[in-house]
């Protein structure tokens, strides 16, 4: 249980966990072996010591036969001396069959410190032993061992040395005349088995520390490449740069180690792909939020402007054409008429100017604006155009898509103060990756690309950044109003298609613009234009217009070309004054957003009084803004604001005669 508890001490380690495993794996089968070694060693020196002391005992009985058989002491000094020459024999004595001792000696160890342990005499005990006939045996008391062996008539040799003649030679050996007894002292055996011990157990250390050091050391390799991993992932946790960790092995550990870089490099092209995400992400919702901005900016110009432009008009017609005002008057409406044209790039950026979009072929388009771009390039720009043979099918304003060319080939021709070469493309192709990632493109969608590619100057990424911003310009003040690009962006996404830009510094800048490609069997017919000149009329019309100022304009407008009028300023005023009136008005002109009743809900409440009445609805607010308000104007004739005062007019008489 302890042992347990020990090893799962350092679980926090694990290099500490496989030196433990190995170290003790090593002291286990070192001590086995050392223990088994020294008993192994120890049985055979008492063996050997065992085997030696009966090899003594019966040399000593075979050699004083004749001296023994004679009672003759002086024939038994050179046995008893052989014996006593080996340095483990303490005593050496010989008996005769009755027990009498005949010769003895002892060596100096035994007279000194030993001389307890012997009895001169043989003892009773010893001598039944021996007349019972269980020889030859040995006795151990303490260090000393005691070998008993009987001195026969007989040689063991040889039977021709026989002392005492029988006629049963089987029982020559059995005849025995005598008896002696060697004792050996163990302690050298001891002393070199200490020794022994001491050797094993220093080896079994050097053994231990070797086998320690070499079990450290695999540990150390083995963990080592772990441990680098271990630092890779802490590193990758708390969001550092780890580089690619070496391949040492190509087992386990290798092979994780090379999941390890393949699962890190696939965590830096994620956070890569994350964080390129991520900007996308943020400029997009950068430029909706300025395109929501320019939207409402421009929708209160559109009020302002609508009331300008309609009183001037108004004066235009009434003035004659020698008044000396009128050169006044022109430059107000000319203003009018340039911010018209700057609230439009506002919505165009904002995706919420009206668009007319037809079916057309992309090439069509670059066809009919070539001769007005050769006019804006100048002549040291080598202007190429490169259509493809294949028709491409758009449905596009064709009239925002050349304000868009002309925009582009504008800012080419301005990075190329000395001359290049401008590249205007056509072509069939699939979004780039770019577009994917930043749109909801079905894959194999495919598109019409427009590209516009110079040879200039190049941007710097700085700029590139704010390319597509309105009112950002690089150009100096009075040569740019830093709408061009701002529009292009707005123009190509409220068609629904991306334009992308790479540049170089030194190189030149290209700009592509993605367009939905539209099957040729899907196309429906072009839309024919049939103007009409506007007309007056006697008709009672309803005008319905929060804002005071346009509504004022609108009522002049009308009562001046011969209609009746009848005003209310919110939808339920105008269901109001239907109500009154329901026989007399023949047409209703109502703005879309109102407060309380907007004019959807209001043209619904008159719809019940009289099914068949005629609407003309208005905005400022472009369609899909009316629509994200949950107002549906589908089915009915819609005109945005401003709008010139003879338009309205003709709008409404082509209602009126419908």
């Amino acid at each position: 249980m302890k042992l347990m508890n020990y090893l799962t001490l350092p679980a926090k380690s694990f290099t500490t966990k496989i030196f433990l495993a190995l170290a003790l794996s090593t002291v286990f089968i070192s001590v086995a072996f050392t223990a088994f070694f020294i008993h192994y060693e120890r049985k055979n020196m008492m063996e050997t010591l065992l085997n030696k002391g009966g090899l003594l005992a019966k040399q000593l009985a075979e050699s004083s036969r004749i001296g023994v058989f004679a009672e003759n002491t002086a024939l038994l000094s050179d046995p008893i001396n052989s014996v006593m020459s080996e340095k483990e024999s303490l005593a050496a004595r010989i008996f005769t069959r009755k027990g009498k001792l005949l010769g003895s000696s002892t060596s100096s160890s035994q007279s000194e410190g030993k001389k307890t342990d012997f009895k001169p005499d043989i003892s009773a005990d010893n001598l039944s032993l021996l007349r019972g006939g269980q020889l030859p045996f040995h006795r151990q008391r303490g260090t000393l061992i005691e070998f008993w062996a009987p001195v026969t008539s007989a040689s063991i040799y040889s039977p021709k040395d026989a002392l005492v003649f029988t006629d049963d030679p089987e029982q020559t050996h059995d005849q025995a005349i005598g008896y002696v007894a060697v004792t050996l002292d163990t302690s050298p055996m001891d002393t070199a088995f200490r020794g022994l011990l001491l050797k094993s157990i220093v080896m079994s250390m050097a053994f231990l520390a070797v086998a320690l050091a070499i079990a450290y050391y695999f540990a150390r390799n083995i963990t080592r490449p772990l441990n680098s991993l271990k630092g890779g992932v802490n590193a990758i946790g708390a969001g550092k740069e780890t580089a690619r960790m070496p391949i040492q092995t190509e087992d386990e550990i290798g092979e994780l180690t090379r999941a390890f870089n393949d699962m890190a490099e696939a965590l830096r092209m994620r956070e890569a792909e994350k964080e390129h995400l991520a900007a996308q992400l943020q400029h997009a919702q950068k430029m909706e939020a300025i395109g929501q901005l320019a939207g409402g900016v421009a929708h209160d110009f559109n009020n302002i402007l609508c009331a300008i432009i309609g009183f001037g008009a108004l004066l235009d017609i009434s003035m004659s054409k020698t008044d000396p005002s009128r050169h006044h008057l022109e430059q107000i409406l000319s203003a009018a008429d340039r911010a018209t044209s700057l609230v439009q790039g506002l919505l165009a950026f904002s995706r919420k100017q009206i668009i007319n979009p037809k079916a057309v072929d992309l090439n069509d388009v670059v066809r009919n604006i070539e001769r007005m771009i050769t006019r804006v390039v100048s002549e040291d720009i080598e202007l190429s155009i490169r259509l493809s043979e294949k028709k491409l099918y758009v449905f596009v304003d064709t009239g925002q898509i050349d304000q868009v060319l002309l925009n582009l080939v504008t800012n080419a021709r301005d990075a190329m103060p000395h001359g290049g070469k401008l590249i205007i493309e056509t072509d069939e192709t699939l979004p780039n990756s770019e577009i994917e990632a930043m749109a909801d493109v079905l894959p194999g969608t495919y598109f019409a690309l427009l590209s516009v590619s110079d040879t200039g100057t190049g941007i710097e990424r700085e700029t590139q950044e704010k390319i597509f911003e309105p009112f950002f310009t690089t150009k100096e003040v009075g040569k740019g109003t830093g709408l061009g690009l701002s529009m292009a962006y707005g123009i190509v996404r409220q068609h629904n298609g991306h334009i992308t830009m790479t540049s170089e510094i030194g190189k030149g800048t290209s700009f592509r613009i993605y367009l939905p490609l539209a099957s040729y069997e899907s196309l429906p017919p072009h839309l024919i234009e049939s103007p009409a000149a506007p007309v007056s009329g006697t008709e009672t019309l309803l005008v319905v217009e929060d804002n005071q100022e346009v509504r004022n304009l609108n009522r002049l407008v009308l009562e001046t070309f011969g209609y009746r009028v009848i005003e209310a300023v919110d939808g339920e005023e105008a269901v109001a004054r239907f109500r009154e009136h329901h026989d007399e008005i023949d047409m209703i002109v109502m703005d879309v957003v109102m407060p309380r009743l907007n004019g959807r809900q209001a043209y619904i409440e008159i719809s019940k009084i009289r099914p068949e009445v005629k609407v003309l609805f208005m905005s400022g607010y472009a369609p899909d803004f009316i629509e994200s308000k949950g107002i549906a104007t589908e089915g009915f004739t819609f005109i945005n604001k401003p709008v010139a005062p003879m338009d309205l007019l003709k709008t409404i008489r082509e209602i009126l005669d419908s």
